[in-house]
């Protein structure tokens, strides 16, 4: 299975494409992926949909770079399992590599979610809700970006 299910030109393009996404909240998992080869990106995963994605840093301004879905559906407990010990690779030259073959090895399904992340709606366009790691990837102590430690 290919890592990567389908690539965007912006975060806006990919946000537009599922409705969903756009109020949905999100959890970081990772904001410094570096390629063996030269770029970096942040990893977020998407509550509503299951989505993992991959935001490629851009040079030229806040918002521009390409968005990159990683294939399949993952649940919270799921992508916890698949991504422990991220912290201590995460940032060095080859973690996007294992970022990619650890989420490769086949999506879990939705069913499976873990039952302590709940999130509330929003109303439609307040925009991405963007959650901060905080040990766990996905456990219910992140908490809102901006809002006050």
């Amino acid at each position: 299975m290919k890592p990567i299910a389908r690539t965007y030109l912006s975060l806006s393009a990919f946000y537009a494409s599922d409705p969903r996404r756009r109020d949905s909240r999100e959890r970081d998992v990772g904001l410094w992926w570096r390629s063996v080869r030269g770029p970096t990106y942040r990893a977020a995963w998407i509550r509503d949909t299951g989505e993992l994605y991959l935001f490629q840093h851009a040079l030229t301004g806040p918002g521009s770079g390409s968005v990159h879905l990683i294939s399949g559906t993952f649940t919270a407990g799921g992508l916890e399992l698949r991504l422990a010990g991220w912290q201590e690779r995460c940032g060095r030259p080859g973690s996007l590599e294992w970022l990619l073959e650890a989420v490769s090895g086949g999506a879990t399904t939705r069913r499976e979610a873990h039952p302590t992340v709940r999130a509330s709606r929003r109303p439609s366009g307040s925009g991405p809700r963007r959650l901060l790691p905080s040990g766990s990837i996905l456990g219910p102590s992140a908490r809102t970006a901006g809002t006050p430690a």
